[in-house]
């Protein structure tokens, strides 16, 4: 990473007269593209020699072309001029799709030299083998990003972290050129793919890491070399991996491990486990958020209504539009950074004003005289717990109705989880209960053995069931509430 070293700047600045950052000088910290002896290359251009280095490949056929001006795995998107790289997958192989990519105009061709593959009746297009695609596609993805001495700023946790990437991404939209990975396109190829979009023009890039196995985000911080983490919290997820919260920590933070220079970290306070490792000395600059603990960044007079979650940092005051608090310690992690990269606090503010929450995260529709909120994203415990607490606090002129789905990935203790959940549903606000799925319905027994209404309570096996079951008992000025994993579908309900 010396090319990466060798360009930073780091000059202290004063947030409020809390602590001294290391804010990143833009004079100083400027981009170094490599300029090879084939001459000035377009914006983002790969060389062809480059691409056969850098995914450590064999040219078996050349081409007129040279110079190539994206990659794409998609065949049907491919763009004249670009590198199609055939990625095997679960569901499909791009090995199938080479003759229609270069029917499309692809310049170069990455195959692995253990595939059969049709050309098709007209080569006009370089051809690379390799072992594996995929490791191409990473290897090519790490060499592109070593091209460009920008900040790199990843964002991983047990929950928010979408919604915080495209936070700080706005934030930073502000005064930099900023490039981030779009939706949910957090593994290794959403990653590679999103790195390989850099240009001459980027400043920044903010970037989403997820994980749901051990050594994932090691991998993932290898390629895109961050300078800053974010982790936004660690929670009960994926436990049917990682065993138990302690293994979630160990995966998570190999993130800050992974850190190249300067090395800065922004860190939940109020986050228990990540509270012990704050606690321990290190040679990253860590800064804090919370609301309960002390911290770097605090939020203060939080209140919310079913339009949006208002707060202080500082004296200035911000505006989610969102009743979920839990959404704060995002916004919380997204100032912070921010603030970091010496955005200025009135743009900040004006750009949460601004800021549009991502599909299915606790968003408020209102559907033929009744309100939906959907949270239908995903879901485990801690943010099932969060929707949960925000659900409880808002006002309704109708009954509350809860569409839970089940909770996936949990491991062995899945079924104490959904049991506890719904001894604690025994307790809330809550009208009506539907258990969208078997470990759902788990909850749904619990709850009723707990003292919930039996007669309102509903356990069906699919959306559809719950659509069904939905249609025929809401009722003008309801409020619905959907919180499930991904692929119990709870979205399909309300389509």
């Amino acid at each position: 990473m010396e090319e990466l070293e060798s360009s930073f700047g780091v000059s202290g600045a004063l947030d409020g007269g809390v602590k001294i950052a290391p804010a990143v000088s833009f004079t100083s910290w400027k981009r170094s593209y490599r300029e090879k002896e084939e001459g000035p290359r377009a914006e983002n251009d790969f060389i062809l020699s480059d691409v056969v280095e850098a995914v450590k490949g064999e040219l078996l056929v050349k081409s007129f072309h040279n110079g190539f001006s994206g990659v794409s795995i998609d065949s049907r998107a491919i763009k004249k001029g670009e590198i199609f790289i055939a990625i095997s997958g679960n569901r499909f192989d791009g090995h199938n799709f080479v003759a229609e990519a270069i029917a499309r105009g692809a310049g170069c061709i990455i195959v692995s030299k253990h595939k059969a593959v049709f050309i098709g009746d007209q080569l006009s297009a370089a051809i690379i083998w390799v072992e594996d695609t995929l490791s191409a596609l990473i290897s090519l993805a790490y060499w592109h990003r070593k091209r460009f001495a920008i900040p790199v700023i990843c964002v991983t946790g047990s929950n928010g972290k979408t919604t915080t990437k495209e936070m700080l991404s706005l934030l930073l939209s502000a005064k930099y050129k900023v490039l981030k990975n779009e939706g949910s396109q957090n593994n290794s190829i959403g990653l590679s793919l999103t790195l390989l979009k850099l240009k001459k023009a980027h400043e920044a890039a903010v970037l989403e890491l997820g994980t749901n196995h051990f050594g994932e985000i090691k991998e993932l911080a290898r390629i895109a070399a961050p300078n800053v983490g974010i982790i936004t919290n660690i929670g009960p997820a994926h436990l049917e991996f990682f065993g138990d919260e302690k293994g979630v920590l160990r995966e998570k933070w190999s993130l800050i491990e992974e850190l190249a220079f300067p090395r800065i970290a922004v860190l939940n306070a109020d986050d228990d486990l990540l509270k012990e490792k704050i606690a321990l000395p290190t040679d990253v600059t860590v800064f804090t958020f919370g609301i309960k603990n002390k911290a770097d960044w605090m939020a203060k007079k939080i209140t919310s209504s079913l339009k949006k979650t208002s707060f202080m940092i500082k004296n200035f005051s911000l505006e989610l539009d969102s009743p979920a608090k839990v959404n704060v310690y995002n916004g919380l992690a997204a100032f912070g950074a921010a603030r970091i990269f010496s955005v200025d606090a009135y743009d900040i503010i004006q750009s949460f004003r601004a800021f549009k929450f991502p599909d299915s995260r606790f968003q408020t529709k209102r559907l033929d005289g009744f309100k939906l909120i959907d949270d239908a994203y995903n879901s485990n415990p801690a943010s099932f717990f969060g929707a949960l607490e925000t659900f409880n606090a808002l006002k309704s002129h109708g009954r509350k109705i809860l569409v839970m789905g089940d909770m996936l990935e949990l491991g062995f203790g899945a079924e104490e989880l959904h049991r506890k959940i719904g001894r604690d549903l025994s307790r809330a606000r809550v009208d009506m209960l539907i258990g969208v799925g078997p470990l759902a319905g788990l909850a749904c027994e619990a709850a009723k053995a707990s003292g919930f209404n039996p007669r309102a309570v509903y356990v069906c096996g699919s959306s559809q069931e719950a659509r069904n079951i939905v249609s025929g008992l809401v009722r003008k000025n309801d409020t619905i509430l959907i919180k499930g994993s991904r692929a119990t579908r709870l979205e399909e309900i309300f389509k």
